[in-house]
């Protein structure tokens, strides 16, 4: 049963990073087949998009990790708010 989430977990996060290599982004994901992203305030990631000077940092959520991982999000827009052309985006799977 705990495999279902991370399956459709993963299937969210890989169509993310498609999204961005599809609009020409440079990206590293938390998944296989890709280069994972770095470490940001001692949380990874999902998903770093980089073109040009601009930087998106992708985490996906599951409904229960909306609510168990509230911090991480935190830390990753901060990271953003801190960061000239850099912005954090939130997805919800479900």
């Amino acid at each position: 049963m705990k495999k279902k989430p991370e399956t459709k977990h993963n299937k969210a996060v890989e169509s993310s990073a498609e999204y961005y290599r599809k609009n020409g982004y440079k990206v590293k994901a938390d998944i296989p087949g890709y280069k994972r992203p770095g470490i940001i305030n001692k949380r990874r990631p999902d998903v770093i998009a980089c073109k040009k000077k601009k930087t998106v940092i992708v985490e996906v959520e599951t409904p229960d990790t909306m609510v168990k991982d509230k911090k991480q999000r935190k830390a990753f827009k901060e990271h953003a708010n801190q960061n000239k052309n850099t912005c954090f985006r939130c997805k919800l799977t479900k």
